[in-house]
């Protein structure tokens, strides 16, 4: 997530910066003493500024919002200090050329729901030599995958065109998936038992088994959601369900399998994959051209990565399909067609008490998106032998199965934080 901060304060005073999510990929080599890499990465960040605009003698208000991209090529040097097998602390520098962006500005007349957006692409000409420190940690999931979490600050100035007063710096915080090639076709000396993941995933219901679980989400500038589902086991590997939400009277019909996992049980991968399919109508909607539109569809591959240390790694790739009528309206219309990526850690801090968290990002850029495109889910679940108990903290804001589709792909919705509950209850 990146960020700037304007070299003159008054000027961020004045205007609604927020943070951007990114794209960071590289390569590095260890030395005995330092860590030496390089890679791509992308910084910038959204902006937002509500003022009025003066024609033919009238006042109207209008918001002026967009994000920017940066996108360069880095190299770094960092400093390493071991804390212990699994935990490393690091500080040192890093310093990026530019490849150029991408800056796109869109003017909204607010009395009026109406928008236009442009979009300019940057040369690299444009920007300076980005400079600054950096420091973070990594924690080894096990010898050959980690995670690292790090804060860059920027010390130069992004841009070669602009004054001093007018420039600003970037800031990042980062989060990367660690991946150790060395020794990548050598058997260790000593081998560990692989900690194979229960492919009965807590995502799927034992054969024959019932579960009923009541959501519900809470926050100061939302109106209460609710839902009640209704699980049932077909099979040990197929579990289906029925759910109902208060918003627009909203009905889910889903389906999940692991069947998948047969493809590659055989190589012994601790993993678990879990296909999700979800239909969803709101019987409450009101109707443009005709019924379908009150359907949407989500399909999802849940990748589950089970390491040696309690900690289980989900990748999602979801795609929603929203509103099946194809009218060509302007300027995408119907039907929205739109892509996201959802990133997890679950951690196991003992049988039945887990701590989870959890980042969405939209990964289809739609001129229809007015909103945030990312959001956050922090929770913890307790078991008390077949009930579950979950509190959690996220920005989103709907519950039934596409709302994604809604709170991060389409509607401007604000991004404060709200709590949200859940009782599951498994009858088998």
């Amino acid at each position: 997530m990146s960020t700037i901060k304007y070299n003159d304060n008054k000027i961020g005073d004045q205007i609604d910066i927020s943070a951007r999510n990114g794209s960071n990929i590289g390569l590095e080599y260890r030395f005995p003493r330092l860590i030496v890499g390089a890679g791509f990465l992308q910084r910038g960040s959204k902006l937002k500024e509500a003022t009025t605009i003066n024609i033919g003698g009238i006042d109207y208000e209008i918001e002026i919002s967009g994000y920017e991209v940066y996108n360069y090529a880095a190299a770094h040097i960092f400093y390493p200090i071991s804390i212990n097998e699994q935990i490393e602390v690091f500080g040192g520098m890093q310093v990026g050329s530019s490849l150029g962006g991408t800056s796109v500005a869109k003017l909204s007349f607010t009395e009026f729901n109406s928008s236009q957006s442009d979009e300019i692409d940057m040369k690299p000409k444009g920007f300076g030599l980005d400079a600054g420190l950096q420091f973070g940690a990594d924690y080894m999931l096990n010898h050959r995958f980690g995670l690292r979490s790090s804060y860059y600050m920027g010390m130069t100035n992004v841009r070669d065109t602009l004054s001093n007063n007018l420039n600003f710096k970037n800031s990042t915080i980062s989060l990367s998936a660690i991946i150790k090639l060395k020794g990548l076709r050598k058997k260790p000396n000593i081998e560990k038992p692989v900690s194979k993941i229960n492919t009965k995933s807590r995502l799927l219901l034992p054969e024959n088994a019932i579960a009923v679980r009541l959501e519900g989400r809470l926050g100061s500038s939302i109106k209460s959601q609710s839902k009640v589902t209704l699980g049932y086991g077909l099979r040990d590997d197929i579990s289906i369900g029925i759910s109902n939400s208060n918003y627009l009277n909203t009905f889910d019909f889903f389906a999940r399998t692991n069947y998948l996992n047969r493809l590659i049980d055989k190589f012994g991968y601790p993993i678990n994959l879990v296909y999700n399919s979800v239909i969803s109508k709101h019987l409450d909607k009101t109707v443009i051209i005709d019924e379908h539109d009150k359907l949407n569809f989500l399909h999802q591959l849940i990748i589950e990565y089970k390491s040696k240390s309690n900690v289980l790694f989900k990748l999602c790739p979801t795609y929603v399909h929203k509103n099946i009528v194809d009218t060509k309206l302007e300027p995408k219309g119907y039907p929205w067609d739109i892509w996201f990526i959802e990133t997890g850690l679950d951690w196991f801090f003992r049988e039945n008490v887990q701590l989870y968290t959890s980042m969405i990002q939209q990964i289809t850029d739609l001129d229809i998106s007015e909103g945030s495109k990312s959001s956050i889910k922090v929770g913890l679940q307790y078991y008390i032998n077949s009930v579950g108990l979950d509190l959690s903290i996220t920005n989103l804001y709907h519950l039934h199965g596409t709302a994604i589709a809604d709170d991060i792909g389409i509607n401007n919705y604000d991004e404060k934080l709200r709590l949200g509950f859940q009782i599951n209850k498994m009858f088998n």
